[in-house]
């Protein structure tokens, strides 16, 4: 009775915001499990080994007992938010665990003005996961439109609608040996179709691991594809892990990636990871509204990294230290070479010294501190890459309250001669429980109300309120 309650509220919510008017793009995310809507953070402040991307919007968050969202041992929620810019997002989340099997599935709609001229945003999407002992099964789906509001200086009136979809298996009969298959699809105003497949094989037995695999790029309307094939093999040893990873991509060539992992102690690990592969840019294309690609014919991204991390738990502390160095080639950052208001992939090569830093540290028994951070010393100006970011504040949890007040700093930034200045933005963020099986929550974005700007001609967002209720069952 509790789910069909739910699912029949989902449904008129649904049906509300379905007959709803005109809505426009608001400057945010919307994440996945959590209510909270990204906003403030303007880049990542790690890049992922196989796809670097940096977003103009990300929220600042640590360790998850740092955020405000505190996980329930119940098998589901619904969640209603709305704030500025006349937003709306619902979601259903559902999550339920036996001795052999987990389902996880959720929904979420949002509709949203913009707090610019034509910078819409609707979306509906929805994930489901089935993981048994023998097989683990995935599809995601996204559908919605965006509206390409431009430059001040030469606003457009342009909408961009976009399908997106992924899916992918697994089979696990034997834990040494794992076939799996894995996709997304894109599809972008009704006529670019763009499809990202990998098929790999697994065989991990006793100290040695052996993967290998296809990927696929195509682009249907085009009849353009790019293969790439690998071939890896580790070593697996008490406190070392090492091997290397032979790959070739199709019109560029073979590469060897090195790997190692080596523990030095409980404390200290050094790490060596190297990453060869064609990029999918297309998921900012469904998510910013000042990029666009024009090409489709990109050159792999291309880096080798060596890192010495140090970790320390202390009775009150948690400190990380990681020290890197790093070569890229055809890293893509996002630039208006053409000067039409909208920017594209811009590949960039060079060298990189990086330190990342985080520490937590509990000041009461209701009052914890955190900061993290990273500062780049590159080997030249790269476009779209801030050399300094870093986020701290105060997380509260009091009784049946809990709250982050933080700073989110972005440090300066070029784009083809062209300088944004450093950007410090305040939020904050606080979340009152009922009876345990409700929660009302309000946050403040940029409360401040700064002006700052994501890339030239492109202003971010001011003060931004946002509030929710979620109920749990």
């Amino acid at each position: 009775m509790k789910i069909k309650s739910v699912l029949t509220l989902i449904w008129i919510s649904l049906v509300l915001n379905g007959l709803s008017q005109e809505i426009k793009l608001p400057e945010e995310r919307i994440t996945g499990e959590d209510i909270r809507i990204e906003k403030t953070r303007i880049f990542l402040l790690s890049t992922p080994s196989f796809n670097i991307t940096i977003p103009e919007i990300r929220e600042p968050i640590g360790e998850l007992e740092e955020g405000i969202t505190e996980w329930k041992t119940y098998e589901g929620y619904v969640s209603f938010t709305l704030g500025s810019y006349d937003t709306a997002k619902n979601t259903l989340f559902y999550h339920s665990t036996t001795e052999k099997l987990e389902y996880l599935f959720d929904l979420e709609t949002l509709l949203s003005s913009g707090y610019r001229d034509n910078s819409q945003r609707q979306k509906t999407g929805f994930n489901f996961q089935r993981n048994s002992l023998d097989s683990k099964l995935s599809f995601g789906l996204s559908q919605g439109s965006i509206g390409l509001p431009g430059p001040e200086d030469y606003p457009f009136n342009i909408e961009r609608d976009f399908l997106s979809f992924n899916t992918g298996f697994s089979f696990v009969k034997s834990q040494d040996f794992i076939p799996s298959i894995s996709q997304c699809f894109y599809r972008i105003d009704n006529t670019d179709e763009i499809n990202f497949t990998t098929l790999k094989l697994l065989i991990d037995k006793y100290s040695l691991m052996f993967e290998t695999g296809i990927e696929r790029y195509d682009v249907f309307d085009e009849g353009f594809s790019t293969t790439s094939f690998y071939q890896s093999i580790h070593k697996k040893l008490e406190r070392l892990n090492i091997g290397g990873t032979l790959k070739v991509i199709e019109r560029y060539g073979v590469r060897f990636l090195p790997s190692l992992t080596y523990n030095i102690n409980e404390d200290i690990t050094l790490n060596l990871i190297s990453t060869y592969i064609i990029p999918d840019l297309y998921r900012d294309i469904i998510s910013d509204e000042y990029k666009e690609i024009m090409g489709y014919n990109f050159a792999p991204e291309e880096e080798y990294k060596a890192s010495l991390v140090f970790q320390k738990k202390f009775t009150d502390t948690y400190m990380c230290l990681d020290i890197s160095l790093s070569y890229r080639d055809n890293f893509y950052g996002w630039n208006d070479k053409d000067g039409n208001g909208l920017f594209e992939p811009y590949p960039q090569q060079y060298w990189q010294a990086g330190v990342n830093f985080e520490v937590q540290h509990t000041l009461t028994d209701y009052i914890k501190w955190f900061f993290k951070g990273e500062k780049r010393f590159l080997s030249e100006d790269i476009d779209f890459y801030p050399e300094e970011v870093f986020d701290t504040g105060l997380t509260v949890n009091y009784k049946k309250s809990r709250g982050k007040l933080w700073l989110s700093y972005t440090g300066e930034r070029r784009f083809l001669g062209k300088e944004l200045e450093s950007t410090p933005v305040i939020n904050t963020e606080i979340v009152f429980t009922k009876e345990k099986l409700l929660e009302l929550g309000i946050m403040f974005y940029n409360i401040t109300d700064r002006n700052n700007f994501k890339v030239p001609g492109y202003p971010a967002e001011g003060r931004n309120i946002m509030s929710f209720i979620r109920f749990f069952f």
